[in-house]
């Protein structure tokens, strides 16, 4: 019974992270056991998305929402402090609407998703962008984290 529910709880997450993303469908992502001792939310939306488009995908959800912790927990911990932005208050994040991303490569280990977007105008961004290339690396766990994002 308690898998079932944390089930549908994560199909529930991944409906919502695809509407606002702006993307039409539903990832169809795969739970990793990862879930199953009940992780905080940060680190269950990060371990649901198992591919890279749809790790991507979701770290732009949680910058959406404004949520510190699951923007961080999509990221390496090398690579975390690339989420400082505004010296950690969300309240100068940006926001991103017009998301539409696709997966340009990936082997066992890398991925990169190129993403185009509009981007709010924000404190903590000069000039808003309007794409960013974001790159992964394939953990032990099976979860795609971002090492690295930008123009380029």
């Amino acid at each position: 019974m308690r898998a079932t529910r944390g089930i549908t709880a994560a199909a529930i997450l991944i409906a919502g992270a695809s509407a606002a993303a702006g993307c039409g469908s539903s990832p169809g992502a795969k739970t990793s056991s990862q879930t199953s001792h009940q992780p905080g939310r940060a680190t269950l939306s990060a371990a649901l998305y198992q591919s890279p488009k749809q790790a991507t995908l979701s770290w732009f959800f949680a910058i959406n929402h404004k949520n510190k912790a699951a923007a961080i927990a999509h990221f390496q911990p090398a690579a975390a402090n690339q989420m400082n932005w505004g010296n950690g208050d969300t309240s100068t994040w940006a926001t991103f609407s017009a998301l539409h991303c696709r997966q340009v490569s990936r082997n066992a280990i890398t991925a990169s998703v190129y993403c185009t977007f509009k981007e709010s105008q924000a404190p903590s961004v000069g000039n808003p962008d309007s794409f960013w290339t974001i790159y992964l690396h394939r953990q032990s766990d099976g979860r795609w984290l971002i090492t690295n994002y930008g123009q380029g």
